[in-house]
């Protein structure tokens, strides 16, 4: 049968038209079987239009009326991986890709826009209960209302001009003026303060560009005086900064890793002071701590480690901070003493560099470097504590690593590998970290990579790329407290600008008790 392209027509027939029409099928030259077909084919449609109407025939029951497949056949018995699938959901995730992610049609439905506006509009004409207009029968009674998304743009910043009227005395020269609320007597309101420190931090965009676009839609706002109000805004923010670094130390587990940036007035004093140390870094640290998650940025002459170190001095937890970074010495605090964890993926970086030279080594090892990931999903799915997490890679990836650490050992015994080649470089980076890298399998809740801060780093990354440097260390402060607040904010599935903005608005309350005003608990305080 040709698959029909086109939808078809639906058309609305009664049943004196129906009886007529198979009057006529009937009396046509078309053979019995034929006219069964024709005749079974009108009844069915008929019956499903009558019973859908009706409200005794829903989706779920056509499928099985018609015994339409909905679920993925059972994965192969003899395949050596084991399904990432929690038991809850195996073989019955009809709708889901790779991850167990929802599969979409790439479009926006009303329920993904929780941040827009919502209007509602009456139905004028008719109320519920009043007889239908078209057949004059039924009743009316409400359904699901219909939505339509209407998308519209306007410029980041918007200026609002209020006059107010006045008068004089011819006598006195008393000048008498509309009343205007105070709220509309600050030139700059904390909404503006918020959009431009987001479109600086958030999205890179430097201020001299943001400038010449506000100059090219006829509200013009300087470069110097969005700085300016930048620092407004860093006055109300910055308790709320300094308390989530005092909570960061406390933190399970956290990351840390380094990126190269300039700060001209640091450059400068570092050439004249001729010191030995003239590298300057953005340093980004994630914190774990319970199910919150505090993402950190400082810039300035100090190593990963180093940053840490001050931390971690404020942590009261007696247990000690497991730290998880790339092999790097400047990346281990010094002060403190901790739990130092190594980037599995470093070190399967090593080898992956070579896999042209050395395609079925290489091969090898990336296969077992695959299954150790692919425990590590499966215990993420099935949504595991850090004991069990623990008890399941001890059991599972315990074995896959013995096996990778004896074929190395094998190897440069029989010198298959040389130990000053490529491939016997990322050997002895493997064996010299060994103890670092599978801290995962003593430690409950120790991750197996660092990929999380180097993914927070690409925001740093982007305001270097676009800005170039900043000028002064009070500069990178700035910026450092608003990507901090802002990328907290996204881990706590918040709304960054209507976070600021909030803290703006409220920065007395701020100040007294900055622990009120943490993204997770701030609209709790919200005034009603």
């Amino acid at each position: 049968m040709k698959k029909q392209d086109k939808k078809p027509d639906v058309i609305s027939v009664s049943d004196q038209e129906l009886e007529q029409l198979k009057t006529k099928i009937k009396d046509t030259n078309l053979n019995d079987s034929e006219k069964k077909i024709v005749l079974t084919i009108l009844d069915t449609y008929y019956w499903l239009a009558q019973m859908y109407r009706a409200k005794k025939l829903s989706l779920n029951k056509l499928r099985r009326l018609f015994s339409f497949k909905t679920e993925k056949s059972p994965k192969d018995k003899n395949s050596d991986d084991e399904d990432p699938r929690p038991p809850a959901e195996s073989g019955n995730r009809h709708g889901k890709g790779k991850g167990g992610k929802n599969l979409g049609q790439g479009r926006n439905g009303e329920k993904d826009l929780p941040g827009a506006k919502r209007l509602s509009h009456k139905l004028e004409g008719v109320n519920k209960g009043d007889k239908c207009p078209e057949c004059s029968i039924g009743k009316l009674y409400p359904v699901a209302p219909g939505t339509h998304i209407q998308f519209t743009g306007e410029s980041p910043i918007q200026a609002t001009v209020h006059e107010t009227e006045k008068l004089r005395c011819n006598a006195c020269g008393h000048y008498f003026e509309a009343y205007l609320p105070p709220e509309y007597r600050r030139k700059y309101h904390p909404s503006a303060d918020v959009a431009i420190a987001t479109q600086k931090y958030a999205l890179g965009l430097p201020f001299y560009r943001t400038g010449k676009w506000q100059n090219g839609l006829g509200i013009p706002i300087p470069a110097s005086t969005q700085w300016d109000r930048c620092e407004v805004l860093l006055e109300s923010v910055y308790p709320v900064f300094e308390r989530c670094i005092s909570l960061a130390a406390d933190g399970d587990i956290l990351h840390g890793d380094d990126t190269g940036n300039k700060i001209l007035e640091l450059q400068h004093q570092l050439r004249e002071e001729k010191a030995k140390r003239t590298g300057i870094y953005t340093t980004g640290i994630v914190s774990k701590a319970g199910k919150r998650i505090f993402n950190l940025f400082f810039t300035g002459n100090h190593y990963a480690g180093e940053n840490l170190d001050k931390i971690l001095q404020c942590r009261a937890r007696e247990t000690k901070a497991v730290i998880m970074s790339d092999a790097l010495s400047w990346n281990l605090p010094k002060k403190v003493a901790v739990l130092w964890a190594n980037c599995m993926t470093h070190a399967r970086r090593y080898f992956y560099d070579y896999r042209k030279e050395y395609p079925k080594m290489v091969g090898y090892v990336l296969s077992l470097f695959r299954k150790i990931y692919h425990y590590d999903a499966i215990a993420d799915e099935r949504g595991l504590s850090p004991e069990e997490r623990l008890r399941y890679h001890q059991k599972k990836s315990g074995p896959v690593i013995d096996k990778l650490r004896r074929w190395g050992l094998k190897n440069l015994y029989l010198k298959k590998i040389e130990p000053n080649e490529e491939l016997g470089d990322a050997l002895k980076y493997f064996f010299k970290h060994f103890k670092e890298l599978t801290l995962f399998l003593r430690i409950p809740g120790v991750p197996l990579c660092n990929n999380i801060v180097e993914r927070l780093l690409k925001t740093p990354i982007l305001n270097r790329k676009n800005s170039y440097f900043y000028k002064t260390q009070f500069g990178a402060l700035v910026g450092d407290v608003m990507m901090s607040l802002i990328e907290t904010c996204k881990s706590a599935g918040k709304n960054p600008q209507r976070y600021l903005l909030a803290l703006h608005e409220n920065a007395s309350w701020v100040k007294a008790s900055p622990e009120q005003w943490l993204p997770w608990n701030y609209e709790a305080n919200l005034p009603g």
